[in-house]
C-alpha cells in the first residue's frame, strides 16, 4: 500500500486520524496508570508521543506542499522596568 503524497486531502485526513489516535492513546495511558499498570501506561504514552510527532510532520508536509505560509503568532513585546535602587557597596 503506497500513499500518494500529491493527494493533500488524504494527507490531511491521515493527520486528523493521527490526532484522534493520539488522544485515544492518552486516555488508555491514563487508565492504565490509574489501574496500576505503570509499564503499560508508559509504553502507551511513548506510542502516543510518536503518533503526535508523525501527525505534526504530516501536517507540516501537507502545508508545505499546498504552499500556504505557516501561521504565525505574534508575541507581545516584554519590557522590564527596574524600580529598586541598588545600595552602594560599603568597605568592610
Amino acid at each position: 500500500m503506497r500513499i500518494d503524497l500529491s493527494d493533500l486531502d488524504r494527507l490531511e485526513g491521515i493527520a486528523e486520524a493521527l490526532g484522534r489516535l493520539f488522544w485515544c492513546l492518552m486516555a488508555v495511558a491514563f487508565l492504565a496508570a490509574i489501574l496500576g499498570s505503570a509499564g503499560t501506561g508508559l509504553l502507551v504514552l511513548i506510542l502516543g508521543a510518536a503518533a503526535f510527532v508523525v501527525r505534526v510532520g504530516v501536517e507540516d508536509f501537507a502545508r508545505a506542499r499546498r504552499g500556504t505560509p505557516e501561521p504565525t503568532t505574534a508575541e507581545p513585546e516584554v519590557t522590564i522596568h527596574r524600580t529598586a535602587r541598588r545600595r552602594p557597596k560599603t568597605a568592610v
